[in-house]
């Protein structure tokens, strides 16, 4: 099966199965320059878009993304409910509310939600042609060293639990967060290893992509098995086997 994924920006990108696309946590306003927005128009233009939102952290969560995606031939979306509870005052119409460690259908999608150890909840998607995606989120290994041995033996061990998951789960396509700051780089390695999926997203770039070049070698995959972007709008076309 062909699908198309585009960068937008930071962890914001546009997954093209079939008849719909899925964006995953289109950023604030603030987050958003010309290109940025240009980018994410452009490919939701005409599109059933579902749009998934992990949590209410401003550079994954738009309050006003009925709006950026207005050139969408349809709009819905899958929002985290802390973002319920920090935007009281937003209606909320064609949406699911989820909780983490839960199961849904929604819109021929089936989905379930994992805990994040920042905040809201990761996704795994299967959608009606039985493409299986797992977006992390902010979930990840957040190993800092400033933090406490304590600390990061926790962290290590959320995160390893959620593989097991993930890894039953058998995704074709992941995207998880890759932090050059940390030597594990918040885990995708590992996830990679463990999950074996033929085509992996590095996400959480705040725009700063250049290091990426090359990071399939460090996380471990092949170079045609990576989406190595630069700019917004980038886009890659890639065949799914055996689904």
């Amino acid at each position: 099966m062909n699908i198309t994924v585009t960068h937008i920006f930071h962890n914001c990108f546009v997954l093209d199965v079939g008849s719909i696309s899925l964006v995953f946590d289109i950023p604030a306003k603030r987050f958003r320059v010309r290109r940025v927005l240009a980018a994410l128009e452009n490919a939701v233009y005409g599109r059933d878009v579902v749009a998934f939102f992990s949590h209410s952290h401003l550079d994954h969560f738009a309050p006003d993304y009925l709006d950026v995606c207005s050139g969408a031939k349809s709009v819905k979306a899958v929002i985290s409910d802390d973002i319920e509870e920090m935007y009281p005052e937003m209606i909320f119409k064609d949406v699911l509310i989820v909780e983490p460690d839960q199961n849904y259908f929604f819109e021929n999608l089936k989905i379930e939600t994992l805990m994040s150890n920042d905040l809201g909840v990761a996704f795994l998607i299967e959608t009606a042609e039985g493409v299986r995606i797992y977006n992390g989120g902010d979930l990840a290994c957040w190993d800092w060293d400033s933090s406490t041995e304590v600390q990061r033996r926790w962290t290590r061990h959320f995160f390893e639990k959620t593989v097991d998951k993930v890894t039953h789960f058998k995704p074709h396509i992941v995207f998880s967060n890759v932090e050059r700051r940390l030597s594990g780089l918040a885990g995708a390695p590992f996830l990679i290893e463990r999950t074996k999926p033929q085509y992996f997203i590095p996400t959480h770039a705040l725009g700063r992509t250049q290091w990426l070049e090359g990071i399939h070698e460090r996380v471990g995959i092949a170079a045609g098995k990576c989406f190595q972007y630069r700019r917004p709008g980038d886009l890659e076309r890639f065949e799914l086997t055996e689904i």
